[in-house]
């Protein structure tokens, strides 16, 4: 996985993660998942929604994303890769 990096990304949202921590920038504001899920059916749509939501609920900073034959790696609410799998 990659390296959250205060300078190059802004942490919008804040919660805890499972281990009950205070982290900046662990949820994935509105925006940033709409740019995620752009040109992927509603379909898909829901089915992001829905692991996103499940991750964030399970204080998760690091999960996966799948979607058709790829997925998206996902970091403190950033995302910050892709690949097949």
């Amino acid at each position: 996985m990659g390296d959250f990096d205060p300078k190059k990304h802004t942490a919008e949202e804040a919660g805890y993660d499972a281990k009950d921590n205070y982290v900046r920038g662990l949820k994935m504001p509105e925006k940033r998942f709409k740019n995620m899920v752009h040109n992927h059916s509603a379909e898909e749509q829901q089915s992001m929604r829905k692991q996103v939501d499940e991750a964030e609920a399970a204080g998760l900073r690091s999960y996966q994303v799948k979607h058709s034959k790829r997925y998206y790696t996902i970091e403190n609410g950033i995302v910050i890769g892709s690949a097949k799998g």
